[in-house]
């Protein structure tokens, strides 16, 4: 009987443990979005720090920052989407998107950039060209490194291109990546510095926003 009441005990306090889904409040540009996710869940606990635990979030955002990284990146694990922190606007109190860098406690960019990234293209072919690419830049044998660009290998398993938006279209345009019609467009062509991040399968672009303007 004490043994029937013990694995009870356990059943309940797992299923509860699974079943407590909580709904959190987030701003993304302007406009309130309300998510969920399981409070016991251990990947948010490996990134939900004290310090955003004990101050909670930002004005009336009372999502962990890492719930809404995952809106922002709903195609990428945990640890993938890890290359990438968030950007916010204290003024408006509201997140603005996302770019590769280095996370703060609240995983927002500790360096303030204009850039912001989006995904561009979820052909592995694609991704697997850039990665190839990208590896050999590092290793210092292909056209990357002396064509301006730089390339860089991420602990998630991403890996980053970065140069000027022409070096980047011409350069993935002779790896037969044509497909990546947003890297080629004039926008980003125009854009003083671009980086291409390839992570799961996906290709992730992150450029400046005023380059947009620049081509008008």
């Amino acid at each position: 009987m004490k043994m029937i009441c013990i694995v009870l005990f356990l059943l309940a306090f797992s299923c509860s443990s699974y079943a407590e889904q909580v709904q959190c409040k987030t701003n993304i540009n302007g406009a309130v979005r309300f998510l969920s996710y399981y409070e016991y869940e251990y990947e948010i606990n490996e990134n939900y720090t004290w310090r955003e635990n004990l101050f909670h979030g930002w004005g009336d955002i009372t999502c962990p920052a890492f719930i809404t990284l995952r809106y922002f990146t709903p195609k990428l694990t945990d640890y993938e989407r890890s290359v990438f922190c968030l950007k916010f606007d204290k003024e408006l109190d509201t997140y603005t998107g996302f770019v590769n860098g280095t996370r703060n406690a609240y995983l927002v960019c500790k360096e303030p950039k204009k850039t912001f990234c989006e995904r561009v293209n979820e052909t592995k072919d694609a991704a697997i060209a850039i990665t190839g690419l990208a590896a050999g830049a590092v290793g210092g044998g292909t056209a990357a490194g002396t064509a301006g660009i730089t390339a860089v290998a991420h602990s998630s398993g991403a890996v980053i291109l970065t140069g000027t938006g022409g070096y980047i279209a011409g350069t993935l345009g002779s790896i037969g990546a044509t497909s990546l019609a947003v890297v080629t467009a004039p926008a980003t062509i125009a854009a003083t510095v671009v980086s291409v991040v390839t992570v799961g399968g996906a290709v992730y672009l992150c450029r400046d926003k005023d380059s947009d303007e620049t081509t008008e």
